[in-house]
């Protein structure tokens, strides 16, 4: 499924029109391979920020397993790789070196997976009966990088990483035939591929400069999107809704172990809820019946208000 489509640009710039040809590309394909499978969840020209430094990821596909980054690069003419790793860009006979997109795909990975760390708590269930934490830890993570359709590759070395762009999706089925039917891989819920795809789509933001190519144009500053209430950065001039009255959950939450209804809302590292009828834990994670996206608990007696970060907020439960 497409969770987040490409964002149209317009380039003046032919280096970037490329770059962008080849991602659209990339889009097409992954689209008509996945667009209609919910275990391959995508999300195009992603862009988030954590601690002053930005991810700029072209795209991404969240699986059941784990998280696969690809890396589009626009080649008109040949590359190369030569047995220490270093690439080349040939056009007309001539050589040009370029930064290694497998290095640069793996940090994009590498800094997105630390901010998902920072909200483990929030995007992943508790295991063991809620007692233990899950983490990212154990999830496959790939990178591969997609070369344009009339670009060719000279290998000098095995580089598994690279492939033509129209055999990315088979690569990624393979990644998760070879990890179908393992009883010790990883693997996300449903819920938690949701949640996961909610916050990292919410994250985004747009390049300032993406529609601006030109030296004439005038730099138009962009206020710093508000913060939510989970810490998740609300989109550019999307305005909290602050409804008057706050409406009800619409699912009725029950016990995980036993399905009763006789719950209660208790707090310990994070809230969850007691059932009076076997004692089990179940962890209180709301999702926004509006937009999706997850939500976080704040407690006024015996009332508890969820509210997401896209500003919805409604009646979760009240404590008998």
């Amino acid at each position: 499924m497409i969770i987040k489509e490409l964002e149209t640009q317009n380039h003046t710039d032919p280096l970037r029109r490329a770059g962008y040809e080849a991602e659209r590309q990339m889009a097409h394909y992954l689209k008509r391979a996945f667009g209609e499978d919910p275990n391959k969840l995508v999300l195009n020209n992603l862009r988030v920020e954590r601690g002053g430094e930005v991810a700029q990821i072209d795209h991404l596909i969240v699986l059941r397993f784990g998280l696969v980054v690809v890396e589009s690069k626009s080649v008109a003419g040949q590359i190369s790789v030569n047995e220490q790793g270093e690439w080349t860009r040939w056009w007309n006979r001539q050589g040009r070196g370029m930064p290694s997109p497998v290095l640069q795909g793996r940090r994009q990975l590498e800094l997105l997976c630390a901010l998902l760390d920072e909200h483990t708590a929030e995007l992943l269930d508790r295991g063991l009966f809620g007692l233990k934490q899950r983490t990212f830890g154990a999830m496959r993570r790939e990178v591969l990088v997609a070369i344009s359709d009339g670009g060719r590759i000279n290998r000098k070395t095995e580089v598994p990483e690279v492939v033509k762009a129209d055999q990315v999706p088979e690569r990624v089925q393979n990644s998760v035939n070879q990890l179908r039917g393992s009883l010790t891989a990883f693997a996300f819920s449903d819920t938690e591929m949701t949640r996961i795809c909610a916050f990292l789509r919410n994250r985004h933001v747009p390049a300032r400069d993406v529609q601006a190519d030109t030296a004439s144009a005038p730099a138009v500053p962009h206020p710093a999107p508000p913060r939510g209430l989970t810490g998740v950065t609300f989109p550019p001039h999307c305005v909290p809704v602050a409804a008057p009255a706050l409406p009800t959950a619409v699912h009725t939450p029950t016990c995980r172990q036993c399905g009763s209804d006789q719950l209660s809302i208790q707090y310990g590292k994070n809230y969850y809820f007691k059932c009076t009828v076997c004692s089990g834990n179940t962890p209180a994670r709301p999702i926004c019946p509006t937009c999706q996206q997850p939500a976080r608990l704040s407690k006024s007696g015996a009332a508890f208000t969820a509210a997401c970060a896209g500003g919805h907020q409604w009646s979760y439960w009240t404590n008998p």
